[in-house]
């Protein structure tokens, strides 16, 4: 029995080795696996980079949506300022030589008939008398215009009121009355036809010529005057007015009005045209205290280009200001123009015809 009992512990003992061994050999196995892994993985970088890799590329394409949707939301902001623009606004002309500059145009209205002409700000009867030059504003605007063919005073892009500075572009009146302008920047062979055509047709106009212009032509400068024909400023240089100091804006001026008084025996008269069409509420507030009333323009087209395959022709101008003319017109032509030049006549009968007069900026009061 005593061996029996001994026999059974023996194999009790043998038994409790056994699993001691063989739990020993499997975790042995499972740390191998794991070192094995571990060096694995240091010898191979993209295995071992896979997961952040992973985790990277997650965070860039957050980022790239993230941008996107940034991107986007730009875009539309923009889409609705571009909407909320205003629709008719005028359109620009290209502009040209220094010596005669494109002018400002708008595009057709279909205004209410009844619309009346806008009368710009509050400012009344401004005394501008007693205005600061250095309290003005010398914001540069492009003067614009909305033309119409229902035969009205066109409405214009005022950024303020003009009429204190002496500032006109159309006659406040509902008769049927034409001031007749005419840019001079230079000759191009056509101004002694156009004096011709007014004098047969008794009418007066307004010549507005640079320095320059005078110098060069002056017994045509002369025979403006000796025919009735008002003379008025276009400055020195043609600059546009706002660039200019107090000093440079009253040189281009009195220095045009002097050469031309000295050369031709006559006083300019005080009438002054913007070159290009450019001005602020300081410009306008320098020419008026040099005694001038600032001439804009309510009919214009592109006719300033020197070389005749590029004017508009004949039929265009006269069809243009027949079907844009209205009470108190002031057209603005350049007299560089073969197609002015050629139409001139028609122009005249056939507004003469429709019961329209020509007057003189003399008239505004």
């Amino acid at each position: 029995m005593a061996k029996k009992k001994k026999k059974e512990s023996k194999t009790l003992k043998a038994l409790l080795v056994l699993l001691l061994v063989v739990a020993a050999v499997g975790i042995g196995v499972t740390l191998g696996s794991s070192a094995f892994k571990i060096n694995q993985n240091k010898n191979n970088p993209t295995v071992a980079a896979d997961v952040d890799e992973d985790a990277n590329q997650n965070r860039i394409d957050n980022a790239s949506q993230n941008a996107a949707e940034d991107q986007n939301s730009v875009k539309d902001q923009e889409a609705t300022q571009l909407e909320q623009q205003p629709e008719d606004q005028g359109t620009e002309e290209p502009e040209e030589q220094p010596e005669d500059q494109a002018e400002q145009q708008s595009e057709d209205s279909n205004e209410d008939d009844n619309a009346e002409l806008p009368q710009g700000s509050d400012t009344g009867d401004l005394d501008t008398s007693e205005v600061d030059v250095n309290g003005l504003s010398n914001i540069s605007h492009s003067w614009s215009w909305k033309r119409n063919k229902e035969h009205r005073r066109p409405e214009a892009y005022n950024k303020f009121d003009i009429k204190p500075y002496d500032a006109y572009y159309v006659m406040n009146t509902d008769e049927k009355v034409v001031y007749l302008t005419m840019d001079e920047g230079y000759e191009n062979g056509y101004t002694s036809m156009i004096l011709d055509t007014l004098k047969a047709n008794d009418v007066q106009a307004a010549f507005f010529v640079t320095k320059p212009y005078v110098e060069h032509n002056l017994e045509l400068t002369k025979r403006m005057k000796e025919e009735g024909h008002i003379v008025g400023n276009h400055t020195v240089n043609h600059k546009k007015m706002p660039t200019q100091t107090d000093e440079e804006i009253n040189y281009e001026i009195e220095e045009t009005e002097r050469y031309f008084e000295e050369m031709t025996g006559y006083k300019m008269d005080k009438f002054f045209r913007p070159p290009t069409g450019e001005y602020s509420e300081r410009t306008l507030y320098l020419t008026q205290q040099l005694g001038y009333k600032t001439m804009f323009w309510s009919l214009a087209y592109a006719d300033w280009y020197r070389e005749k395959e590029k004017q508009p022709g004949k039929e265009y101008a006269l069809n243009h200001v027949l079907e844009n003319a209205h009470p108190g017109m002031m057209p603005l032509l350049h007299a560089v123009s073969s197609s002015n030049a050629e139409a001139l006549d028609d122009i005249i009968k056939q507004l003469k015809e429709q019961g329209y007069r020509f007057g003189s900026l003399y008239e505004i009061e």
